[in-house]
């Protein structure tokens, strides 16, 4: 007899609010996952027990799942670190509304949120317009929908990664048109009594240094930078708070590029970016530079228009974007030279859209030259990557595939998946091109597996999980022929 699928999450546990649980998990016992029933080793209170190591098998679960459940009692839940910190029901709540297409809320009456919960609610009705029910149900009712619900929901699992694009613009319909100065969360921020605690949020940063899963970092920036929210960055007497709210804004920005969360989201990396630039209008010029300032500059802004125009489905919108980018460049070009190759860079991107073939190779060139000069191994490897690109543009088809092959083997070498990544693809195409599509599949195949081992979704593509598919059945095909 096979396993049950657990598909379906219940939000987490908190005291007061067991016994209920237990009636919503008799709904359904074999589709839906409690973390008491499912894994009772994971408990904060057992020695050993981290809680990031609870909150990460939480995420799994949720990735895992076809359905996120939320019963909402009134309480905030478990907090991470102590009373004031976010809660794991927030923390839950948060990759669910943010990332998992299908999140159902229910209010249980008589329902009177504490401050904390009132507040996660109201950024909830930002961020997914519509999901959060007006009216509470009692025990009968609530049943009865959630009946009706688990019916609604196929029994079997979802990809987590299938719909992020989609997703994302879906999200970004629903709220309508913010235009493009939106800020971090429409700046709503967490209303509690406590300041946030600087040597907690610095452990955060700091601990992102070797992690490479992408919802990982965007997991603990969540954490900090709703711990920073209890201090609001537009507000002056919170001015001791503002390098680290540019810190963890810098990192998410960073992140969420690489996941995917473009366009107008109020959790996206616009969004960031344009809060950093606030935040940077108030530190003023004097403080020292960090290694990741590009990230809230504007050229990380134009990067974020182009990558944007990329979702366009109008020629008119499309080129919209591409001009807001290239203003941005030009800005960021002629005010902050020490950035030049990454700007130059992003530069070359978008005239190379703006069919400039010549001016773009002309910023390309230009940045592998600065790249050999200063021996920038995984920079080199990169600019190569966008050289090969051009000569693609241009036609030079052979070109292409030996700039490719030389950055990918340096993006490789210095330890650089996100731009090795990247480069697979367009040497993909540069294989396709030269006449070897089999060569063209497996690699393409094979960036399809990166980028979904480290999340990094915003890289896939729909021809990348068509080559997967097909390299997975051969493989298949072979290893059942050998039997």
């Amino acid at each position: 007899m096979s396993e049950p699928v657990r598909d379906v999450f219940l939000s987490s546990a908190f005291l007061g609010f067991m016994e209920e649980r237990k009636r919503i998990l008799e709904v359904d016992p074999d589709r839906i996952w409690i973390s008491e029933a499912e894994r009772p080793d994971l408990d904060s209170r057992k020695e050993g027990i981290s809680s990031f190591q609870i909150l990460d098998e939480m995420v799994t679960q949720i990735r895992k799942s076809r359905l996120f459940v939320c019963v909402l009692g009134g309480q905030y839940g478990s907090s991470l670190f102590d009373t004031e910190s976010v809660s794991f029901l927030e923390a839950e709540i948060y990759q669910a509304a943010l990332f998992n297409a299908d999140v159902r809320f229910f209010l249980l009456e008589p329902f009177s949120p504490d401050e904390r919960l009132a507040g996660l609610l109201d950024l909830l009705r930002i961020l997914r317009p519509g999901s959060v029910p007006v009216r509470a149900l009692g025990w009968s009712e609530l049943l009865d929908n959630l009946k009706r619900t688990l019916a609604e929901v196929p029994r079997r699992r979802r990809r987590w990664n299938v719909p992020i694009r989609g997703f994302v613009g879906a999200l970004a319909r629903a709220r309508g048109d913010t235009g493009t100065d939106l800020e971090f969360m429409d700046r709503t921020f967490r209303r509690v009594n406590a300041r946030p605690d600087r040597d907690r949020i610095r452990s955060l940063l700091d601990g992102l240094g070797s992690e490479m899963s992408m919802e990982r970092r965007l997991t603990r920036m969540w954490i900090a930078l709703r711990e920073l929210s209890s201090a609001p960055y537009n507000e002056p007497e919170n001015s001791e708070y503002l390098p680290l709210w540019e810190a963890a804004l810098g990192a998410w920005s960073g992140a969420a590029a690489w996941y995917g969360l473009h366009g107008h989201l109020y959790a996206g990396r616009l969004s960031a970016v344009n809060s950093i630039l606030a935040i940077r209008a108030r530190l003023g010029s004097s403080r020292e530079r960090t290694t990741d300032f590009i990230q809230g500059s504007k050229g990380a802004r134009a990067s974020e228009y182009f990558s944007i125009s990329k979702l366009m489905t109008s020629r008119s919108q499309r080129f919209h974007y591409l001009s807001l980018a290239e203003q941005d460049i030009d800005d960021a070009i002629s005010s902050e030279l020490a950035q030049l190759t990454g700007y130059l860079a992003i530069r070359g991107h978008i005239r190379l859209a703006l069919r400039r073939r010549y001016a773009a190779m002309d910023d390309f060139r230009e940045v592998l030259r600065l790249k050999r000069i200063s021996n920038n191994e995984a920079g080199v490897g990169e600019a190569l990557g966008d050289v090969g690109l051009a000569q693609m543009a241009l036609g030079d088809h052979r070109r292409a595939l030996s700039s490719l092959n030389e950055g990918l083997e340096l993006a490789r070498r210095s330890g650089e998946p996100g731009f090795a990544i990247r480069i697979q693809k367009r040497l993909a195409m540069a294989l396709m091109r030269n006449w070897q599509p089999l060569q063209s599949l497996r690699v393409l195949s094979d960036a399809y597996e990166r980028a979904d081992a480290l999340q990094m979704y915003g890289q896939i593509e729909p021809p990348m999980r068509l080559a997967h598919q097909i390299c997975s059945g051969v493989r298949s095909m072979q290893k059942f022929a050998r039997l």
